[in-house]
């Protein structure tokens, strides 16, 4: 969870305005408020809310920034438009490569088809890549070289949940979230998108309104086809990578969800 180490921090309130009047405090005293206890589940179906229209119009009507968070985003919203008109990609990948029941995240080379596509339909002058896996950006800039533009968020090359590791930087947890709800609204403002499933890319869709002049989607199976322990993950995404991932089809799905 994303929050404020301070005693009495409100993970909500820390980034978003109250969506009633109703503190905290009240809507756990209220008897018709159910506080969720089970166990972590180990199964994780995916729901492509941002094609949803009632999720869209819930979202869109209750869901607002902070005016901390506002100006936040808005200063970076601003530089992103200095740059014309930006393809966006969410290349997700360090924990979710082994992340267990949770679907495969797209390879590189994957991405680097659909980019090509996106740019070969013209009208995109820079290529914002958003991504926790400083490998990912790497690829991303030999491939594209100045083209591609990025944030200041943190990085990793460990296939660890970056939330989960320690860190001398102050506020470390906050800012994660500051920085993933920031990108988030970024990859919203470009002209166009391609990424794997997320709740990053499912929400910039949502802010977006699915208005987006290009939008490839790429969708594979989970991690764990064959096994769940860590060596049984490991091993078939190494042969997934080199053999079904080369290709069109369960292991390579493109969803083109284009406006236009």
């Amino acid at each position: 969870m994303n929050h404020r180490d301070a005693a009495h921090s409100d993970a909500w309130a820390d980034y978003f305005e109250p969506v009633s009047a109703l503190s905290v405090e009240d809507a756990i005293a209220d008897s018709d408020v159910v506080m969720y206890s089970a166990p972590r589940g180990t199964q994780f179906p995916v729901y492509e809310y941002s094609q949803v229209p009632e999720y869209h119009e819930i979202f869109t009507k209750n869901i607002r920034l902070n005016s901390m968070m506002s100006e936040y985003v808005s200063l970076w919203t601003g530089f992103l438009d200095e740059r014309g008109a930006a393809l966006g990609v969410h290349a997700r990948g360090t924990d979710m490569r082994n992340a267990k029941s949770h679907l495969a995240p797209p390879e590189n080379h994957q991405l680097f088809r659909l980019v090509d596509k996106a740019l070969e339909r013209g009208g995109f002058d820079s290529i914002f890549c958003a991504s926790e896996d400083e490998r990912s950006l790497r690829a991303f800039v030999r491939r594209y070289g100045p083209m591609v533009i990025t944030t200041d968020s943190f990085r990793t090359t460990k296939r660890k949940k970056l939330s989960r590791m320690s860190s001398n930087v102050l506020e470390w947890r906050y800012v994660l979230g500051m920085q993933v709800i920031r990108d988030a609204w970024l990859l919203a403002h470009c002209h166009g998108l391609v990424s794997g499933p997320s709740n990053v890319s499912e929400h910039a869709q949502v802010i977006n309104g699915n208005r987006y002049g290009v939008n490839y989607q790429i969708r594979r199976p989970k991690v764990d086809i064959a096994g769940s322990a860590p060596w049984q993950i490991s091993v078939t995404n190494s042969l997934r990578f080199w053999t079904t991932s080369r290709f069109n089809g369960p292991d390579f799905k493109i969803i083109d969800r284009s406006a236009v």
